[in-house]
């Protein structure tokens, strides 16, 4: 005899979570590189935000494209509106941040790169909280 349990499964993954978490981890070291280049004024810490910072460009368009995809063929229903202009908003300070990083010597990070990273952060922090708080994947139990 087959013994058959039903199994709960989560549908319809998203596509663009993947390449957002991977930007997301960028912003993140972003900051985390500008602090240490305020504290050292070590000019390595300074060209490793301006590559965590494309790094994060990047996979940020991919993850913008990939959202695109996904809500064209039904795989983000509902639209969660705040997560996705949250992400958005994320983007666009990153990318001014970018433009202040191209900049030469201590004006590069301190203090307009700095406030920039710290606000992108701030940010990704308010979108998880919200979705984590809201946010729960669509349950089918498959047997």
């Amino acid at each position: 005899m087959v013994n058959s349990r039903s199994m709960p499964v989560v549908t319809r993954r998203p596509i663009y979570r993947a390449p957002m978490a991977i930007a997301n981890a960028c912003f993140i070291g972003t900051l985390l590189s500008d602090l240490a280049y305020w504290r050292t004024a070590e000019m390595m810490w300074s060209d490793f935000s301006a590559w965590l910072l494309l790094a994060g460009l990047v996979m940020g368009a991919l993850a913008v494209i990939a959202a695109l995809v996904d809500l064209f063929t039904g795989r983000m229903f509902p639209v969660r509106w705040v997560y996705l202009l949250g992400s958005l908003v994320v983007l666009v300070l990153s990318f001014f941040n970018a433009l202040v990083h191209s900049r030469d010597a201590w004006t590069s990070v301190v203090p307009t790169g700095l406030i920039l990273s710290a606000a992108a952060v701030i940010v990704l922090l308010l979108v998880w909280l919200l979705r984590w708080s809201t946010g729960r994947a669509p349950v089918e139990v498959v047997e």
